[in-house]
């Protein structure tokens, strides 16, 4: 059995359909954890509007999208948890290749994840990684896999109930970069088993709307310790989107968060 924790702040356009594709899987055996974070438009609505007693809603005041995650972990009721944005899109294989991944390796990971593609729209869809790029099993130095490509996106992983929270979950801090933060830490002490199967599509039109300059301290950047690291490629790999960081808020004349993050972690 699987939780299905789903995050919801101001989707209403998106949350039905978000919905129908995770009652439409191959694999049953799930319930779907909403956790309405104080949404201002009729997200909520369209959910107690859903006929399905394994769609469960539970509101609570704005936290953040990381606050929201671990509220729908808590209220779980299951061994595993997968993740899911409200305006991302699973094909109907999604779960039953995570269980698949869940039935051979769960005794080697506790971190269980699929395939994606990028969304721009209907007729541009874009693999993350050839079927062939990255064959299915423990994946082995994760941060020297991910300087060159991304594994983990929130809306294809699962990972077991017991390693979130021993890793204490999302950190509230963060509503950018959160998600990062979070696979890197369960790397450093857990397996984690990928299939080259894609079974998500990672829209990137919301992506792309989300956009507008927002807090730096909010970012897990400002707060990520680099003395605290001892691996190289995880080093080297935050110290990359460090610098790709320092030159969007330049490009982005945000000179107020660009001195910020400069106090925080120099160059």
């Amino acid at each position: 059995m699987i939780s299905v924790v789903i995050p919801l702040y101001n989707k209403e356009r998106y949350i039905k359909e978000t919905i129908r594709k995770v009652l439409n899987q191959t694999f049953q055996h799930f319930e779907i954890i909403i956790i309405n974070d104080g949404s201002k438009d009729n997200g909520p609505d369209i959910v107690n509007e859903i006929d399905d007693q394994r769609v469960k809603l539970f509101n609570k005041e704005n936290g953040g999208v990381s606050s929201a995650r671990n509220v729908g972990v808590e209220k779980s009721q299951f061994e595993y948890i997968a993740f899911l944005d409200a305006d991302d899109e699973w094909l109907p294989n999604h779960l039953e290749e995570i269980n698949k991944l869940i039935t051979l390796y769960k005794n080697e990971a506790d971190v269980f994840v699929t395939n994606f593609a990028k969304k721009y729209s209907d007729e541009n869809i874009v693999e993350n990684r050839k079927q062939d790029e990255l064959k299915e099993g423990i994946v082995k130095d994760y941060f020297k896999i991910i300087l060159k490509k991304g594994l983990i996106h929130t809306s294809c992983v699962c990972v077991s109930k017991k390693a979130l929270l021993k890793a204490k979950l999302f950190d509230k801090r963060l509503s950018r970069g959160e998600d990062i933060d979070l696979w890197g830490r369960l790397a450093r002490e857990n397996g984690i088993a990928y299939s080259p199967v894609v079974t998500e599509l990672y829209l990137q039109e919301a992506e792309n709307n989300s956009g507008g300059k927002s807090d730096i301290t909010k970012s897990i950047l400002y707060h990520f310790d680099f003395s605290s690291v001892t691996s190289v490629d995880e080093k080297k790999y935050f110290k990359n989107l460090l610098y790709r960081k320092y030159a969007s808020l330049l490009k982005n004349i945000d000179f107020a968060n660009f001195i910020k993050l400069m106090i925080k972690q120099g160059f």
